[in-house]
């Protein structure tokens, strides 16, 4: 896929989260139902805790790593997605998947920092899967990104495998 079109995607995917997220905050929040009974149930939630480890750990251990802590974290971990799709790019002229793979990420990365920054009372999250945690849309992009790319890996594994530490720092060094 082009830049272009990669950007075009992440645009679309952060407007159709943000879009479902103000008219669920403007009209849905007191509104509860079963999607999948037993499984699946809409419920509007706000999460001030910036992420489910973190609301883990508050729950468990009375630990709350705040706003900045969360930030350093997405801004590494951005930063070593980012050089590690690089590298698998480079090892295939087939990258469509791992472009759609790399265009939910962003657009979940995006959408957690709005949910973050722009949201008062926390991130929005609205679909509860019993008995476990409260989502969003944010998330399952995330989670989108991950299947693609271990279907990615998983197709390529043989030149992944082959592939030096010395040709992936290089590689990162010559983009």
């Amino acid at each position: 896929m082009k830049t272009k079109e990669i950007i075009w995607w992440i645009f679309l995917l952060v407007i159709i989260d943000q879009a479902t997220k103000i008219v669920i905050y403007h009209f849905y929040m007191d509104t509860h139902f079963e999607i999948i009974p037993s499984l699946f149930e809409f419920s509007p939630v706000f999460n001030d805790k910036h992420s489910y480890v973190n609301y883990l750990l508050n729950q468990k251990l009375n630990i709350n790593m705040g706003f900045w802590i969360h930030m350093v974290i997405f801004a590494v971990a951005e930063c070593i997605i980012l050089a590690l799709y690089v590298f698998l790019r480079s090892l295939s002229k087939k990258t469509k998947l791992l472009d759609i793979g790399i265009s939910f990420q962003i657009a979940g990365l995006i959408c957690a920092l709005l949910g973050n920054i722009v949201w008062e009372k926390g991130v929005l999250d609205f679909i509860y899967l019993k008995p476990l945690f409260v989502f969003d849309l944010k998330d399952l992009y995330n989670n989108c990104f991950v299947v693609l790319l271990l279907i990615y890996v998983h197709k390529h594994r043989e030149k992944v495998n082959t592939a030096k530490i010395k040709e992936v720092i290089n590689q990162l060094r010559n983009r």
